[in-house]
């Protein structure tokens, strides 16, 4: 398995193209945080989160995975960070 992308700000973006497997979003945070997940071309949503927590550990994995040609960012990244694995070529 290779390295995740960390995406650590809002604005934060990965530039290749690349295929999501999975994300993990880790961090103190604070209720009513959000993260949104953004591809670069189409700005379509590829994932959104909120958290009712002080500490968050929330994720998803997509079996068939979810591709995003010319990558994607971090449009919303209140606090914490988001660990993006994509499958390996």
């Amino acid at each position: 398995m290779t390295a995740p992308i960390v995406l650590q700000t809002q604005g934060d973006a990965y530039t290749p193209s690349g295929h999501i497997q999975a994300l993990v979003w880790d961090g103190a945070t604070t209720s009513g945080d959000r993260v949104v997940l953004r591809h670069r071309e189409t700005h379509q949503i590829l994932w959104q989160g909120r958290t009712e927590l002080t500490q968050t550990y929330l994720g998803i994995t997509w079996p068939k995975g979810i591709s995003a040609p010319r990558g994607f960012y971090a449009d919303v990244l209140m606090s914490g960070l988001v660990l993006v694995y994509l499958w390996e070529q």
